[in-house]
């Protein structure tokens, strides 16, 4: 699943959450499990990745999936 949409459908749960609508649990977890590839792949293309300009940008990103990844796991607790 490309960034944007990934993101886009993060802050939608979140949003619903805020709402007082149920978020359904089995959705949760599709959600983290996708943000933890998404993680994983940043990660590794980061280590691969020797251009400044690229690394800035794939840091970026990381930062954003992991903040992305845990506000799903506090929907999943509360």
């Amino acid at each position: 699943m490309k960034f944007s949409k990934l993101i886009g459908k993060a802050e939608k749960f979140v949003k619903k959450h805020k709402q007082g609508h149920p978020v359904k649990p089995v959705k949760l977890n599709e959600l983290q499990q996708l943000l933890g590839g998404k993680v994983s792949r940043y990660q590794a293309k980061l280590a691969d990745t020797g251009d400044a300009q690229k690394r800035k940008k794939l840091e970026t990103r990381l930062k954003v999936v992991k903040a992305q990844l845990k506000k799903s796991k506090r929907l999943s607790t509360s």
